[in-house]
């Protein structure tokens, strides 16, 4: 397979997983909204279902455990995360200190189906920015191999 195939399913994967993992997350952020009646009736047309979450919920669940893996395990492997970038992700989400501990508790949460507060969705909200900007960078090189 030539380098721009090898790169272009690898960007693939990555959009895929993104946009799976950002509609979860957006999943979630509807129901912290809609937890405050004040927001119910600010937006009345906002609803997100239990199966939406129960979706939502299963989707963060496999791609956390598997971030967590990454990051604890010193695993180098992803169902997620394509190889081309899995090294610096691991990297750039290995700059916060606290972010393993954040994940655990974001993961007990979640599998409990504890509510998920504002503090969890800043977790999430930054383990997304990383994986966006992993994105971006595999995009660039994906343009830069077609000349």
């Amino acid at each position: 397979m030539s380098d721009i195939s090898v790169l272009s399913n690898q960007y693939d994967k990555l959009v895929s997983t993104s946009e799976k993992v950002n509609n979860s997350v957006i999943a979630f952020k509807k129901k912290s909204i809609l937890n405050d009646d004040a927001n119910k009736v600010k937006y009345p047309k906002l609803k997100i279902t239990a199966e939406e979450l129960d979706v939502a919920k299963s989707i963060l669940v496999l791609f956390l455990e598997n971030i967590q893996r990454l990051l604890e395990d010193d695993y180098m492997e992803s169902n997620f995360i394509p190889v081309t970038v899995l090294e610096d992700y691991k990297q750039r989400l290995s700059v916060n200190p606290y972010l393993k501990e954040d994940l655990k508790k974001l993961l007990e949460l979640l599998k409990q189906n504890q509510p998920v507060d504002e503090e969890n969705i800043t977790v999430l909200d930054t383990i997304l920015l990383i994986l966006d900007n992993e994105r971006s960078s595999l995009f660039k090189k994906l343009r830069t191999a077609r000349g």
